[in-house]
């Protein structure tokens, strides 16, 4: 299932090429969705809320927070069922368009350096600006089907012209298109890296099967922000 992400084939070949230890980065609002189908990333935006791609509403989900290696133990692990999912009203299974949902957690995180909220965008981002791309990973001696590891990389915003060019911008609306430079170009196939932290606030979420040549498609979470407290606000 690691097609999901994929982060480890950018990330892993470009930073680590030279170190036998993969190291995790520091990313402590990203939370992992577990079922029994494809695994999906999502964002830690309140205490008793999580926000994700509305695609990855899955069966049996869990929602793990803190450290996520499965071998050690540091006690910020937490795994917390959902009591409610509210996918966005106009988000359609056979579009991409609006896939977001929110999650409330049956009870509030319990916050430590590995479990922490990101707040969301405040403003539309300048294109040009260099943000973080933040997503799950394996590490090299993960060989099951569950991310490990945390992983950052950077990569320039576009401009909606730019983005309304691709297969896959111009079909989206509300999109936020990233470039990725050549160094992280995907040899492997298909890379999803889960979030656009931007000024450290959430500026966009992956909306799936985005990825064309070098470009990234994302939700872009600021045109959604009046949703996403009125609706964790009256539940």
């Amino acid at each position: 299932m690691k097609f999901i992400f994929y982060l480890s084939l950018l990330a892993g070949t470009s930073f680590f090429a030279h170190s036998s230890v993969q190291k995790e980065d520091h990313a402590p609002y990203l939370v992992y969705l577990k079922s029994h189908f494809n695994p999906c990333v999502g964002v830690l935006i309140k205490a008793q809320w999580v926000l994700a791609p509305a695609h990855c509403y899955l069966p049996n989900l869990k929602v793990m927070l803190g450290n996520f290696k499965s071998r050690v133990r540091d006690g910020t692990e937490e795994t917390i069922s959902p009591i409610k999912i509210i996918r966005y009203w106009n988000h359609s299974n056979s579009s991409p368009q609006d896939d977001l949902m929110l999650i409330k957690l049956a009870k509030p995180a319990a916050f430590n350096h590995k479990v922490q909220t990101l707040s969301l965008a405040t403003s539309n981002v300048r294109p040009g600006t260099v943000c973080m791309l933040s997503g799950l990973d394996w590490s090299q001696e993960n060989n099951g089907r569950h991310p490990d590891l945390r992983q950052n990389l950077e990569a320039p915003v576009m401009t909606d012209n730019e983005c309304q060019q691709t297969e896959q911008g111009k079909s989206h609306r509300n999109s936020l298109c990233v470039k990725f430079v050549k160094v992280f170009s995907r040899i492997f196939g298909e890379v999803a890296v889960a979030t656009v932290i931007c000024k450290n606030k959430l500026q966009g979420i992956e909306v799936g099967h985005f990825m064309g040549g070098d470009v990234g498609i994302y939700t872009n979470v600021y045109k959604y922000v009046s949703w996403i407290e009125k609706t964790t606000k009256d539940e």
